[in-house]
Order: C-alpha cells, then sequence, then structure tokens
C-alpha cells in the first residue's frame, strides 16, 4: 500500500466512525441514496434484475415493495444476475480449483468466494476491490473494542500497527478466509495478519510467540483456545471476535473471564461481510446501516419490530454492483434491540441472534477433558463434493459421528470413504472418535425452523467447561 492509499484508507476510516454517530434520518437518507443507485444500475445490468422487476414503478416503489430473492433463485440464474458479462460461472469454477489463485483478482478486478453451504448449496460470491476495501475501513471504524477512529489512531497504527491473528481450518475460498486474503495489503502499514490452524498441534506456541492484539475464530475455536489462556499467556491482547457460529451467553462469560478482554461478536453473511460488527458494550451487534439494510421479517415477508424474533432475514449489499444482492433471503432469526446501548454508536442493533448454530462436537481431549471440534471440518471435507446432494453428521455418543450423505443420482460409487474420513483427521477429528458413513434419502430442514441443520450435538458440554 503506497502513501496515498494509507492516507485515504485512514480518511475513510475516520469518515465511517463519524457516520455511525449520525442521527437516524441523515443515515437513512443516505442509505436510500445508494440503494436507488444500486437498484437502477442492477435494472440497467442486469437481465435477472430487469425481468424481475419488469411492471414495478422504480421511481416511486418502497424498498419492500420489491419482490425478495434466494440462494436458489441467484445460484438458477447466476450469469444473468452479474453486471460484468465476462464474469462467467464455468470461469468461476475453474479459478476456485486452484488454491493458489486465493488473494489473487479474477481477472485482475474481482474477488472470488462461495458460502460454506451451511444453508443450502453454496454460491459463488463475487465482489469489486471497493467492496473489499470498505469491509476492512468498516471493521477498522466500527470493529475495535476501545479505539476511536482518527487521525491519531492511524498515526499510532503506522507507528504500531495492529498484530491479527485469524484462527480457521485452513485458507480457502469461503468468504470470510477469501476476504482476509486481501487484508495484508488492503490495511497495510496498519495491521499485520497471520493465519493460524485449527488443526496444527502447535497452534498455543504459535499464538504464544505472535502475541496478537486482536484475536479473530469460530465461537467453539474460541472455546477451546480459553481453556488454554494460561499456556498462551496473550499480554497484549485488546479484543476477540468471534466470527460465523453462535456465541451463547455462557461461552462469552467464559472466554471474557480467561483472556480479559472483550469479545466482539460480529454477525455477517457470505454476500455481505459487513453486515453488522459487534458491540462493545452491550453484545450483539449493530448494522452498518449506510451501507446495509437488514429487515427483520416474518414468513410472509412483514416486518417484525424490534424486541421480538423473526422467522428469517432480508439483507441488502449496498456496496456490491457486480453481483446485486437486494432483499436476499438469509433464514436467520434475530431480535432487534429495543433499547440504546452504551457504546455510543447510533447504529440499529441486533440484540440477539437465534438463527446461527452454533455447528461443535464436544469430544475427550487426550488430557481427558471435554473439547469444542468446530462442525466446520466437516464442511470442508464434504462441500467440495459435487455428487453429494445433502449431508448430516450426529453426534450420537461422546467419540462417535454418524455421517449421513445423500448422493445425486449415480454419485455414490465416486465418493472415497477412507479419504474423506483421511481429510476429516487431518483437519483435527482425533483418531478415537468413530466416524459410521451411512447413505441416506430425503434429508430434510428442521420443520420446526425452515433451517437445516448439518451438524448435530446430543452430547453438552459438562465438567471442566460446565
Amino acid at each position: 500500500m503506497g502513501l496515498v492509499h494509507a492516507l485515504r484508507f485512514a480518511s475513510r476510516t475516520d469518515r465511517l466512525g463519524k457516520v455511525a454517530r449520525w442521527s437516524d434520518a441523515r443515515r437513512d437518507r443516505l442509505a436510500r441514496r445508494r440503494l436507488r443507485r444500486l437498484v437502477a444500475f442492477a435494472v440497467a445490468r442486469s437481465p435477472f434484475y430487469r425481468r424481475l422487476y419488469q411492471g414495478i414503478d422504480l421511481r416511486r416503489s418502497r424498498l419492500e415493495n420489491l419482490p425478495p430473492v434466494t440462494k436458489e433463485m441467484l445460484r438458477e440464474h447466476f450469469d444473468a444476475v452479474l453486471t460484468d458479462p465476462l464474469v462467467r460461472y464455468d470461469d468461476l469454477t475453474d479459478f476456485v480449483r486452484y488454491p493458489a489463485n486465493l488473494g489473487k483478482w479474477y481477472r485482475g478486478r474481482y474477488a472470488v468466494s462461495h458460502t460454506s453451504g451451511s444453508q443450502g448449496p453454496p454460491l459463488f460470491v463475487v465482489q469489486d476491490r471497493a467492496a473489499i476495501e470498505l469491509l476492512f475501513s468498516l471493521m477498522s471504524a466500527r470493529a475495535n473494542a476501545g479505539t476511536k477512529p482518527g487521525p491519531l489512531e492511524g498515526l499510532r497504527r503506522l507507528r504500531e500497527p495492529a498484530r491479527v491473528a485469524v484462527v480457521a481450518l485452513h485458507r480457502g475460498f469461503y468468504p470470510s478466509a477469501a476476504a482476509f486474503e486481501f487484508m495484508a495489503a488492503e490495511t497495510a502499514p496498519f495491521t499485520s495478519v497471520r493465519w493460524f490452524s485449527v488443526a496444527d498441534p502447535d497452534l498455543v506456541p504459535r499464538l504464544a510467540d505472535f502475541q496478537p492484539h486482536s484475536l479473530v475464530a469460530y465461537a467453539s475455536v474460541l472455546e477451546g483456545l480459553a481453556l488454554e489462556a494460561d499456556q498462551l499467556g496473550l499480554r497484549n491482547l485488546r479484543q476477540i471476535a468471534n466470527s460465523s457460529e453462535q456465541l451463547t451467553p455462557r461461552a462469552r462469560r467464559r472466554i471474557e473471564a480467561a483472556f480479559g478482554v472483550t469479545v466482539m461478536d460480529h454477525y455477517g453473511t457470505g454476500e455481505c461481510l459487513f453486515l453488522s460488527d459487534g458491540c462493545p458494550s452491550d453484545g450483539g451487534a449493530h448494522v452498518n446501516a449506510d451501507w446495509s439494510i437488514l429487515e427483520n421479517v416474518d414468513d410472509d415477508h412483514r416486518p417484525v419490530p424490534p424486541g421480538q424474533p423473526g422467522r428469517k432475514v432480508l439483507v441488502t449489499n449496498l456496496a456490491n454492483r457486480i453481483q446485486p444482492f437486494i432483499r436476499y433471503e438469509v433464514p436467520d432469526r434475530v431480535v432487534m434491540a429495543t433499547e440504546p446501548c452504551r457504546c455510543g454508536s447510533r447504529l440499529p442493533r441486533i440484540s440477539r441472534i437465534e438463527g446461527r448454530s452454533a455447528e461443535a462436537f464436544w469430544v475427550t481431549g487426550a488430557d481427558g477433558r471435554q473439547r469444542p471440534l468446530p462442525g466446520v471440518l466437516f464442511h470442508d471435507a464434504i462441500d467440495h463434493l459435487a455428487q453429494v446432494r445433502e449431508w448430516r453428521a450426529t453426534q450420537t455418543e461422546a467419540d462417535r459421528i454418524r455421517l449421513e450423505l445423500e448422493f445425486l443420482p449415480g454419485g455414490r460409487g465416486d465418493v472415497d470413504v477412507p479419504a474423506l474420513v483421511a481429510r476429516l483427521r487431518a483437519n483435527g477429528l482425533p483418531e478415537r472418535v468413530r466416524v459410521d458413513v451411512e447413505p441416506a434419502h430425503g434429508l430434510a430442514p428442521d420443520p420446526r425452523t425452515g433451517k437445516f441443520r448439518r451438524v448435530i450435538t446430543h452430547m453438552q458440554p459438562a465438567g471442566p467447561l460446565s
């Protein structure tokens, strides 16, 4: 990053920090202007949205009058959704096939990722450089506990770049990981980012040697690291950020007690990673409502009042013009706060996120203590198998997991089960945990919630974790 780029990043971060304290009316006017421009661009460049909005007076229509879209719709009409005709599904499939493309701009312009598959078959997500820059600017401005964005903070960061430790299964094209591949280049010289694998047997000493200021990981990984807090000795740690998994109040208390710092609970989707940033004072997460719109709705897409859980959310990403997400349906259940928080932000706050499953198993470690095993390792081992239509992993006993695979017609013989189990072991599945792979038919979502649960455990944390 050159000096001009660095100054521009610092200036934008400062501006975004100020917008978080604007009045609701002023901020909403800005969001509505951005929405009108996004809709006009989508209709002009995307055959899909041009057909979808045919017959609607877009000059007078409100957001709630636009038809929602689903992942299935955007997958089925993928090429027609995109506003750049040079970007094609088949080319993206080839691009993500090679790990060497991680951190590289597709066609020199676009960052590419794919959703995890936790809520249906994966979907490619394509973003331009401006959207990636915005993501990191928002993180710097609004996702830091105990710091205030501005010129002085920018100067301090230049003298002492923030060390960020990202603990994940491994690098990959899933959205958060793919985005972090660009972080070092886009936020230098303000940050120093280092990746760590949750399956690394030397994870604890490597983290202790790095001494991060910020630690980013899944909630289940953070719970495991909390057990090692004394050995880690993270003296410079300023904050912890949970990503992707549900953070229960009990888990938050345990992690904060172990490390003595604030846990920020960010909530986003692969289609809009910057949807919200965790509130450092009252929990939950503040919606970045100047660049995204979150509608909490019932089954019929009618708005749900604050204080009550919705049935799903509709997400509009105001920054992504290459692949517009306008009223995009996500089957997560949230509760919007009814009272202002103490952190000073005037952005809308999600007080509770009920839709994200913890997706972790509890297994016995070598020391005899129960430890969380992230369900993401099963996603990694299975989601790339094109012949598998659906799957579910259920922990039936402390050291036993039943893995059900539902195949597409003719696909069963193509799966190498020993190789699949070996990949699970390489990702950190203990040898003592047995995996029974079984064929399945008609795997379906939970009828009570409409969400498909791929990771289920009948075991609960006990002993030292209780």
